[in-house]
């Protein structure tokens, strides 16, 4: 079968996933699949378009970044998914620009009843042909064996609320075929297992190794070769991928550079390929200036926000949260931190466009109060202010950020203690609910139920990071959990933020930067990458490069 040929089939292989969720009871039989239309992003012929021109083997990409991402298992790490995604396999992934479910290591699948789903995985799948796999093929029961680990194993840091909690049973009824029953209607589930960190990983690896935090043996598009913690990390093209004819690149390379200025001049020297770390505006148009430079504008769905610890004082107290959320300057973050180039966020990303707010409503909702601020602050017991240590994780514009809201909350007289954290510090402190406000970057959520979950008596992981329990919140969440009409949930979803963004915490959003991408215009195949279309664009198999 020819490339073309093959990435016809591939892509005709896109659900609509408001259909989906559409159907409901009524199952949504593996044959729909074959018939459904495709999802955005395609030219008319169904080709997916490229830039530069006509994809070509061989040769390979650096990219640069400032984010260590901390090991290579998907499972266990929670901020490498961008890296590790590359040498594991999935059963399908959610687009994010019209919900439709993109299958992977999927052939079909079955919306059996409310609480039933049955995948069924592509005979001829391997693992990848190292020890200890050996080039084995990828069965059901590796797909149980996944789902168990995650499930069950303390080391894993990821979100395990649905097979934990949610998840009735899961099994392999033959060499092919996963059945996984929910204990409830669960409408999340689809977007839950599309996430990148829903690898299927072979059982013999971890048993050998423990992890695969230095040992990336899956069946993704890429076979590890060298791994440098806090250096760099390279990859070759596997042979025996199960997307025929892909990956295009023979190599990819990660560094690891905290410093961005250092990361910036070797992208200008074309030392590497693709831009990598955080691009504001300013940056963006200054690349854009240099001759043979790609600047795209990307969706940004990183929510960045400030937590509070409500078992702390002052943060026990509900008037000093609202005190907080209205002497934050939203404007002002935008125009210091993304130059002008920003929006107003609520409790979802401005850019999940489906799901998130208006602007025009954020921006009605999120007046600058300083007086009103100051009064409540009175009322609480707090006059004069207060002083509170504040840890900001060192990534991207973080620190920065913490300086500027530092001044903006001296307004109302309560003095901010910066403690710059390394990522894991950070995550250890928040996750033990060690501080009393923390300014947080949260992941780019491709869904609505990860986010509205920072006010779930659950959070996001099985316990609450602020300790916030609100009946009514929870409410919330069972609402839009338990609705599988597409458009129902979403104006769920858009009525749940508006009582969160009523409560003036736990969770306090901010603003999201006008996102960007650059690359070297002998970069082909960026497509995807860009728009970040879907987390297809985390396997980088569509990435080519020409003659340079």
């Amino acid at each position: 079968m020819s490339t073309s040929d093959y990435w016809k089939r591939l892509s005709g292989q896109r659900l609509s996933r408001r259909r989906v969720l559409a159907a409901g009871a009524a199952g949504v039989g593996a044959t729909a699949l074959g018939l459904a239309g495709c999802g955005g992003g395609e030219d008319e012929d169904g080709e997916t378009p490229t830039v530069g021109g006509t994809p070509q083997y061989g040769g390979g990409v650096t990219t640069g970044i400032t984010a260590d991402p901390g090991g290579l298992d998907p499972q266990i790490c929670i901020t490498c998914y961008w890296i590790a995604a590359q040498f594991h396999g999935y059963l399908y992934n959610v687009s994010i620009a019209d919900q439709s479910i993109m299958l992977q290591m999927a052939s079909g699948y079955e919306h059996v009843d409310d609480v039933t789903y049955v995948w069924n995985l592509r005979p001829g799948i391997k693992f990848h042909d190292v020890d200890p796999t050996f080039g084995r093929e990828v069965i059901a029961d590796d797909i149980v064996y996944s789902m168990t680990r995650r499930r069950d194993d303390p080391a894993v840091l990821n979100d395990k609320q649905l097979l934990r909690d949610y998840t009735a049973s899961f099994d392999a009824p033959d060499q092919y075929s996963f059945r996984l029953v929910t204990n409830r209607p669960y409408s999340p589930a689809y977007d839950e297992l599309g996430n990148t960190s829903y690898a299927i990983v072979p059982k013999e690896a971890v048993e050998k190794y423990g992890d695969l935090q230095q040992h990336a043996i899956g069946c993704g598009a890429f076979l590890l070769d060298e791994f440098v913690k806090s250096e760099r990390v390279k990859m070759r093209r596997n042979p025996n991928f199960y997307m025929e004819g892909r990956p295009y690149l023979d190599t990819r390379q990660w560094l690891i550079i905290p410093d961005m200025s250092t990361i910036m001049q070797a992208f200008r020297t074309g030392q590497h390929d693709i831009y990598g770390s955080s691009l504001d505006k300013l940056k963006a148009d200054e690349l854009k200036g240099i001759k043979g430079m790609v600047v795209r504008d990307t969706p940004n769905l990183v929510q960045k926000s400030l937590n509070f610890n409500v078992e702390k004082p002052p943060f026990n107290d509900k008037r000093v949260w609202n005190a907080v959320d209205l002497a934050i300057d939203r404007q002002d973050l935008i125009d210091k931190m993304a130059f002008g180039a920003g929006k107003f966020a609520g409790p979802i990303a401005p850019d999940l466009e489906y799901w998130a707010l208006p602007q025009e409503e954020l921006r009605d909702f999120y007046k600058l109060d300083l007086v009103g601020a100051k009064q409540l602050l009175a009322a609480a017991g707090y006059p004069d202010g207060f002083e509170v240590d504040l840890p900001v994780m060192t990534v991207v514009d973080m620190p920065r950020l913490g300086e500027v809201i530092k001044e903006q909350l001296a307004k109302i007289d309560v003095t901010c203690n910066l403690q710059p954290k390394e990522l894991g510090s950070f995550i250890a402190q928040v996750y033990g609910r060690n501080f009393e406000m923390a300014l947080f970057y949260n992941l780019g959520y491709v869904e609505p139920d990860r986010p509205l979950c920072q006010w779930f008596s659950k959070g996001q992981s099985g316990a609450s990071l602020t300790g916030y329990n609100n009946p009514e919140m929870d409410d919330w969440i069972w609402k839009e959990r338990s609705e599988f009409d597409i458009e129902k949930r979403r104006q769920i979803v858009l009525d749940a933020q508006r009582a969160m963004m009523r409560e003036h915490g736990p969770v306090i959003n901010t603003f999201t930067g006008q996102g960007y991408m650059a690359h070297w215009d002998w970069v082909g195949g960026t497509d995807d990458y860009a728009r970040v279309f879907s987390q297809w664009g985390y396997l980088g198999v569509d990435l080519w490069v020409k003659p340079h």
